[in-house]
């Protein structure tokens, strides 16, 4: 079930034609090459990538970490499609050995090109505003399912009088929880180098490699196939969530109460994003989730003496 989410289709070429406002939504085209930063404050983590979009060939790439980590998604391999990701594992074992994981479509969801620009259906023309010296179209969306509600803000540009597909500026996410009664969740996405271009051969996996199955736990393969997927997915129960009836499960948690739960899915959810993120930085160790990926930064500093120590680390350098 964890493949029905394996790519996101870009849609906003469709929706171009409806006029909101006195203003068409945004189009980005159906090729586009992109470089852009993630952002997340919650574990003040900045994370770079470069993406690259051929909708039409039915194919994506998308590099983290200035090239520490490929993922391409080739929607005509195999039957059904199929996600390579190139990316160095530290275990107990080896130090940053560049492997190769594979992750099939099925009839039930296929491998679908991901998109690194948020799909806009739903979107509205919100205002005029300057981001960063440039004078931007701010577009917005606001969704919710049960307690999680998410704003989705977008700047773009775009030439006046042509069918030119826009710019992208900035992506971001604040997510407000209406029973805890507070902001929780915030990311952003800077955009640069934006171009309606690609090359046909960037979408070539490197040759001479074995690629095998993901690593368990068999829940996260969605999240290291294709990380980029919960970020421009513009609902608020992301594949992350999914994960927190998982761990609750393997680690036997129960909360007294309904807030508890929001708050400790919340903690969870920054947890593991910061798992992934650091993970792709191809350092000497790893990190993993634990029985504590649920609890607050106060709550693991006093069980740690003041120290910081947020998921399972394992350095094997000592």
């Amino acid at each position: 079930m964890w493949l029905l989410l394996a790519g996101i289709v870009l849609l906003v070429c469709a929706a171009d034609s409806t006029p909101i406002g006195g203003r068409t939504v945004p189009n980005f085209g159906k090729m586009y090459h992109v470089k852009g930063e993630l952002s997340l404050p919650h574990s003040e983590i900045k994370e770079p990538f470069e993406a690259w979009h051929d909708l039409e060939g039915n194919r994506s790439r998308i590099d983290y970490r200035n090239g520490k980590v490929h993922t391409y998604l080739i929607g005509n391999d195999l039957d059904y499609g199929a996600i390579y990701t190139i990316t160095p594992v530290t275990t107990a074992t080896e130090i940053q050995a560049i492997k190769c994981f594979q992750l099939n479509g099925t009839k039930e969801g296929p491998i679908r090109p991901q998109a690194a620009l948020p799909d806009l259906q739903g979107f509205e023309f919100e205002k005029m505003e300057n981001y960063e010296g440039v004078l931007c179209e701010v577009w917005k969306n606001v969704t919710q399912v049960g307690h999680k509600k998410n704003t989705y803000l977008l700047w773009v540009t775009r030439p006046e009088g042509n069918d030119s597909p826009a710019t992208p500026h900035r992506f971001e996410m604040v997510g407000f929880n209406t029973l805890l009664e507070s902001h929780n969740d915030k990311y952003t996405i800077d955009y640069s180098d934006f171009s309606p271009q690609t090359e046909s051969d960037i979408f070539i996996p490197s040759g001479g490699m074995t690629c095998g199955e993901f690593p368990d736990p068999v829940e996260e393969h969605q999240i290291l196939a294709n990380p980029i997927q919960d970020y421009v997915n513009t609902s608020p129960v992301s594949h992350a969530h999914r994960l927190f009836g998982p761990f609750k499960e393997k680690f036997n948690h129960q909360y007294e109460s309904e807030k508890e739960h929001e708050e400790r899915e919340n903690y969870f959810i920054h947890t593991l994003r910061r798992v992934h993120s650091t993970n792709r930085a191809g350092l000497t160790y790893s990190l993993g989730i634990n029985d504590f990926s649920d609890w607050s930064k106060a709550e693991r500093a006093r069980l740690t003496g003041g120290l910081l120590i947020p998921v399972q680390e394992k350095d094997v350098t000592k």
